[in-house]
């Protein structure tokens, strides 16, 4: 007798994908879910076919993962916010269902509808987690943006990211020009000059300006610290209101760049870990409030970015107390990125100034090549007058290997040595104003290598500085390294009776040494340019210039003379607050004799006291008696 088929099967079939995959993510009913795992443990091919599937979704995620962007400060505050609505959502779906249990417990009856509703949920289960997410992911994003309680830190972080995004890249530079201005509590607004900072990607920072200090600004190096001082010293004033900001501000080596990085560095010492963030219009405000009583006399510290694409606009700085608030802004007025070769242009290259002689004769020109003279077989011109006082003005004459000199052809030859590309711009800059037959040539230290010919003096006076010439002095800072500085006790001892806090004692005798030591060096330049003014301009050069000529040679000599008198009158200020009792200048008898070889051997003695009293050596002086000369010189040359 023929039988029909067997309704059971001795074999149960195999499974299918979507069935091998909510078994192995735990989705299946527990009756199921069972016999989907028993299956698996006795049938090689479905096994075989689970191992390759889990072997795709490990590919997928591991290539996922590689081509996600890295996440930042911002991302991971939105994750763990939705991690935490998660949570909590996780949390009353468990209370809900202990809920369910006891209410199934209690009405037996509801139990077989309760299955058949559950079943169908279950089966819907990556739909309804799909939706669950991503109403949550809504709800997050519109929370953000509607709120304004973000961390100031992660707008930071964001103001970072676009500036690495807009830095200058291989063969390009960054010009940012700033305006700088102080706030008085009532509005009162001062302006105190404009800046622009090039930050040459294979190469030095530049920086030019105008400030009220200072006047023209002009600087080029690749070390931070010595922009710092110089552009901070450019911008505030010393000894006034603002000088213990500067003092501050110029012990961190700080260039307001207006950055997220030269912001970092403002506010690492604040002693205060609380921020604040606030909204004016489209840009967000974010507030570092400094300890109260800080060093450096800064109450609170505030970068303003861009609301949209978190660039950095503007940086404040508020000092002093409620009543007597002062704040500082840095204002960007403009940001660019720009190719290198534009700037070598800018800030090199050749310029072609009217009535400039080639050094090979015109086209109606001699044909013979000029040579210089000296001022011995020479006399002075008002067009020579004219490029001194444009390069007093430019403090050419301070150090620098820069002359004047006349030529054998009527003409004449601005020549030296500079440190770099803007110094050359800015004096090239200053003698476009001069009429007649003028010929430029400065060189930075690399074109020397490729053969250029320098002049010697045009006088038998030697116009270097003497001990090494002027890289030993514009060089020289105060050396802290040890506590063998022969005046490192009297300043200690100072800076506690003045109720500095004992962590910033060393700090602050840093800043005092490194401006006395500034301040002798220029003393010194000032006295050196004064004697070499009477040598280029004698009573023999000078016998046919005209009342006019005479008249800018004589403002000249002043200037350098009252910048001697005041600077010695500032260093002697300084220093006689440190010294044990009040000193004074025991004048001998050429101490009336202010010409200019005696205020240079006085510059010259003032500079040696300060080497020897803020300098360690092995062989230290005697601290009370240096210090009673070095003032006695002071007021010798500041009378």
């Amino acid at each position: 007798m023929k039988r029909g088929p067997d309704p059971k099967p001795i074999l149960p079939p195999h499974l299918n994908d979507a069935q091998i995959i909510a078994c192995l993510d735990g989705e299946l009913q527990a009756g199921d879910l069972q016999n989907s795992k028993s299956h698996l443990e006795s049938c090689w091919i479905c096994r075989s076919r689970a191992g390759m599937i889990q072997g795709s979704i490990e590919s997928f995620v591991r290539s996922r993962q590689a081509r996600l962007p890295e996440p930042t400060a911002f991302d991971e505050s939105r994750v763990e916010q939705f991690r935490q609505r998660l949570l909590r959502h996780s949390r009353e779906s468990q209370a809900s269902s202990h809920v369910t249990d006891r209410v199934l417990e209690s009405f037996e009856g509801w139990r077989g509808w309760l299955r058949r509703v559950s079943a169908g949920v279950l089966e819907h289960r990556q739909a309804a987690i799909a939706s669950v997410m991503a109403a949550c992911l809504v709800v997050v994003m519109f929370t953000d943006v509607l709120n304004t309680r973000v961390s100031a830190d992660t707008i930071l972080t964001r103001a970072t990211s676009y500036e690495t995004s807009h830095a200058a890249q291989a063969g390009q530079v960054t010009r940012t020009s700033l305006r700088v201005e102080r706030i008085a509590r009532h509005g009162e607004s001062r302006s105190l000059g404009n800046i622009t900072v090039v930050r040459d990607s294979q190469g030095p920072t530049y920086v030019t300006g105008q400030t009220a200090v200072a006047g023209s600004l002009e600087m080029v190096s690749r070390n931070s610290g010595t922009i710092a001082a110089n552009l901070l010293h450019s911008v505030f004033a010393p000894g006034g209101e603002d000088d213990q900001v500067l003092r501050y501000l110029t012990a961190q080596q700080w260039v307001p760049d207006v950055s997220s990085a030269s912001f970092r560095e403002l506010v690492a010492s604040r002693n205060r870990q609380d921020t604040a963030v606030t909204r004016s219009g489209s840009a967000m405000e974010l507030h570092y409030p400094f300890a109260s009583g800080h060093v450096s006399g800064i109450s609170e510290a505030m970068l303003t970015v861009n609301g949209s694409d978190y660039s950095p606009s503007q940086l404040s700085i508020f000092t002093g107390s409620a009543d007597q608030s002062r704040e500082y802004r840095f204002t960007r007025t403009a940001f660019v990125v720009e190719p290198r070769q534009t700037e070598v242009a800018h800030l090199g290259g050749t310029i072609d100034l009217p009535g400039t002689v080639n050094g090979h004769g015109g086209a109606n020109g001699p044909t013979h090549k000029p040579s210089p003279l000296t001022y011995l077989n020479s006399t002075a011109s008002d067009q020579e007058v004219a490029v001194a006082t444009a390069l007093h003005k430019a403090d050419a004459c301070l150090g620098e290997e820069i002359y004047l000199f006349p030529m054998s052809d009527g003409s004449l030859l601005v020549q030296g040595l500079v440190d770099g590309p803007a110094r050359r711009g800015a004096i090239r800059d200053s003698l476009k104003a001069i009429a007649g037959p003028l010929r430029i040539e400065l060189f930075v230290p690399r074109e020397l290598k490729s053969g250029a010919e320098l002049y010697a003096s045009p006088d038998a006076f030697s116009d270097r500085l003497p001990s090494g010439g002027t890289a030993s002095y514009t060089a020289t800072l105060a050396d802290l390294s040890s506590a063998r500085m022969p005046l490192y006790d009297q300043l200690h001892k100072h800076f506690v009776q003045t109720g500095v806090a004992p962590d910033g004692i060393d700090k602050q005798i840093a800043v005092f040494s490194n401006e006395v030591v500034t301040l002798a060096r220029q003393t010194f330049l000032h006295a050196w340019a004064l004697k070499k003014l009477d040598r280029e301009f004698s009573a023999e050069r000078t016998a046919k210039l005209g009342p006019s000529a005479l008249a800018q040679i004589e403002q000249i000599r002043q200037d350098h003379r009252r910048w001697i008198s005041n600077l010695a009158h500032e260093q002697a200020e300084m220093l006689s607050h440190v010294a044990d009792s009040p000193v004074t200048a025991s004048l001998s008898d050429d101490s009336h004799t202010q010409d200019s070889m005696s205020l240079l051997r006085l510059a010259q003695e003032q500079n040696d006291l300060v080497r020897s009293l803020f300098t360690s050596s092995t062989a230290s002086p005697e601290t009370s008696g240096s210090l009673s000369r070095l003032l006695s010189v002071l007021q010798r040359m500041g009378s």
